[in-house]
């Protein structure tokens, strides 16, 4: 099961979730719940996923541990403190539903991102071949060179810049996780900075509120929080803040006293903490994070064609002028001989 890990799909993860929190919610026994998910012939990420939460409980372990264990490769920190929280307060289904919703959520904000790109994409497409035609057409007629060499490496190239852009994001997206400062320029970035930035709040919030259920220590809440934010800045933020709490001062001072959290919570993290509704207002800015993460995500979907339209409408213009300069060219020296 450690072996050949297949990757697993935002939507599988969040149906996986959404069905062990309806079973585990209905008072499932564990043995009875995998092995009716197992019976539904699931893909092959997703029956490697519960063959290896299966293997765990068999050993001994809990829900998290086995997690944990053995399946690393599909689940990250957020999944396992969620559920462990959720097995620690007694609400393992609450856990599995919060991942669920989450999973769903960006599931939902990507779906709407590659649907918004699919057009400008064919149209970039068109843009770097439609100025290639008429030179395809006079090749044919007057013996040229045929330009199809030039517009199969443009293409090559165009879909090379793609993909290293798409592997320096994820690269540097993995770096945010764990360093502050990677993570605070990536937070600069006009749209994807502010997706990122609520994201992590959203996670960060969540995590606190299974904890704050689970009656861990105030300490373990934070550090366990920043880890499950996947970013660098609150990570570190939450580290230094934990070691104020365990100097014997208040959650909302010690937030106010580093730098990473967002003022608007911090303050209400404070009144929270003296009215003792700190899991309702976690819970609540959980979810509020989550709308503004989606509503951010539905920005970056809406301008990321236009920004591709306008670099398209700016190559085909470049070719045009290009062109029509060189035709005038070729008459001017024409001319010229003459």
């Amino acid at each position: 099961i450690r072996g050949f890990a297949p990757a697993m799909h935002l939507s599988e993860k969040a149906s996986l979730y959404r069905e062990l929190a309806k079973l585990t919610g209905a008072d499932f026994h564990p043995d009875r719940t995998l092995d009716l998910l197992l019976g539904q012939k699931p893909s092959h990420a997703r029956r490697t996923w519960l063959q290896g939460l299966q293997a765990g409980l068999k050993a001994g372990q809990s829900v998290a541990e086995a997690v944990q264990t053995h399946n690393q490769a599909f689940s990250g920190e957020l999944e396992w403190t969620l559920i462990s929280a959720g097995e620690r307060s007694g609400r393992l289904a609450d856990g599995f539903g919060h991942l669920a919703r989450y999973f769903e959520a960006w599931d939902l904000g990507l779906k709407q991102m590659r649907s918004a790109m699919i057009y400008p994409l064919v149209l970039a497409h068109l843009g770097l071949l439609l100025p290639e035609l008429p030179a395809l057409v006079t090749a044919e007629m007057t013996g040229t060179e045929s330009p199809l060499r030039r517009v199969v490496l443009t293409l090559l190239i165009f879909w090379l810049v793609i993909g290293l852009a798409i592997i320096g994001w994820r690269w540097l997206s993995r770096k945010g996780t764990a360093s502050a400062e990677v993570e605070r320029w990536l937070w600069r970035i006009p749209l994807i900075g502010s997706v990122r930035r609520h994201w992590a709040l959203a996670r960060f919030s969540q995590v606190f509120h299974a904890c704050l259920l689970a009656g861990m220590r105030m300490t373990e809440c934070m550090t366990l929080s920043g880890t499950a934010s996947h970013s660098g800045v609150l990570r570190r933020a939450a580290e230094d803040a934990a070691k104020k709490i365990a100097q014997g001062e208040m959650i909302g001072g010690s937030m106010a006293d580093v730098h990473g959290f967002p003022i608007v919570f911090v303050h209400s993290v404070s009144t929270a903490e003296e009215a003792g509704t700190l899991d309702r207002e976690m819970n609540s800015w959980a979810a509020a994070e989550m709308i503004e993460a989606q509503e951010s995500l539905q920005r970056v979907s809406n301008w990321l064609p236009k920004l591709f339209y306008a670099g398209v409408v700016m190559y085909v213009a470049y070719r045009i002028v290009s062109m029509v300069a060189g035709y005038y060219a070729e008459i001017g020296r024409q001319i010229e001989a003459l």
